[in-house]
């Protein structure tokens, strides 16, 4: 239940797999038999004996796994200027712990978690009809949490995400809550991109929010690299290239936990359809917004650093 990499889908396609993409072979740790065990005492023993039987076994992990304590801690570097094996602990257990509260939140059982709102004046007033919204996000916080929330508001929130149809721990959620699938937008491979832009479309156009990760890219995937914490690093050209062929208004958001039961959304406007770019100076225009998104990942990623949850060789450097 606790492991920090999903599971992802192998690449069928050969040669080397570029270290910004290695993500994607990943395997989580973890059996089925380890994960409904916790499940099991989240909801006999209650949120905070689960809690510290998960900080033991983010404590173990931290000791077995040295290249996730070694990539970790390269983040660390960058974004504090130090490391330590406390700080690296604490991004693994503030991981594990991400998932039991999103356990608790498939359980229909949201409302046990605090959200404070940081966002700009009239951002998130109703308007009729509502508008649909693509949500740019990362793997700093928990976005899939902003699910629950937005259904405790009475808003749609859907994740456009890879599918890992063999995940242990996605297997489980949805046995959690059944209707999890119906948020998701699974991508089944890097080429496969009418469909779900079909299905965003659709659901854009029905005033629902679409969350889509901008910090991992894929192989075959379109990319752009941008400076981000001292390194060059690519991150995927997709997400603004889906905003703009759809002319959708992009916001920004992270959600951060900031206690034991109490999160913070932030939230910022990203681009309107007016300011996205033609299709003349398209490669000008994306560039300008990843630029922008790499810029704003650096800023919250110094700010909450162990909210950092890519547990792989995120620059692909022999960085000790």
């Amino acid at each position: 239940m606790t492991a920090p990499p999903p599971r992802t889908q192998d690449d069928p396609s050969p040669g080397p797999v570029p270290a910004s993409t290695s993500w994607r072979l990943r395997r989580e740790v973890g059996s089925r038999w380890g994960i409904r065990s916790m499940l099991w005492l989240l909801r006999r023993a209650g949120y905070r004996p689960a809690r510290f039987v998960v900080a033991w076994i983010a404590f173990y992990y931290a000791l077995g796994s040295p290249s996730t304590r070694r990539w970790i801690s390269q983040f660390h570097r960058r974004a504090l200027g130090r490391t330590s094996f406390l700080l690296t602990y604490r991004s693994i257990f503030a991981f594990a712990e991400s998932i039991l509260d999103r356990a608790i939140a498939f359980l229909g059982q949201g409302r046990k978690f605090r959200l404070t709102i940081h966002a700009p004046p009239g951002l998130l007033e109703g308007t009729e009809p509502r508008r649909g919204h693509l949500v740019l996000g990362a793997h700093l916080g928990v976005m899939e949490m902003a699910r629950a929330f937005a259904e405790m508001e009475g808003v749609r929130f859907s994740m456009l995400m890879h599918a890992a149809p063999s995940s242990r721990l996605y297997d489980e959620m949805k046995r959690l809550d059944p209707d999890l699938e119906k948020n998701v937008i699974p991508v089944a491979s890097d080429a496969d991109a009418v469909g779900p832009l079909l299905e965003v479309r659709e659901r854009l156009e029905k005033g629902e929010y679409v969350g889509i990760n901008g910090d991992r890219a894929w192989v075959s995937g379109p990319r752009i690299r941008m400076p981000f914490l001292g390194s060059p690093r690519d991150f995927p050209a997709g997400p603004y290239l889906l905003a703009t062929a759809l002319k959708a208004p992009v916001l920004l958001m992270f959600l951060i936990k900031t206690g034991v039961r109490d999160y913070d959304l932030f939230i910022e406007r990203f681009a309107e359809p007016a300011d996205l770019p033609s299709r003349k100076d398209r490669a000008a225009g994306v560039e300008a917004m990843a630029r922008r998104y790499a810029e704003r990942l650096e800023d919250y990623a110094r700010r909450y650093p162990n909210q950092w949850y890519n547990f792989y060789d995120f620059w692909g450097s022999a960085e000790d």
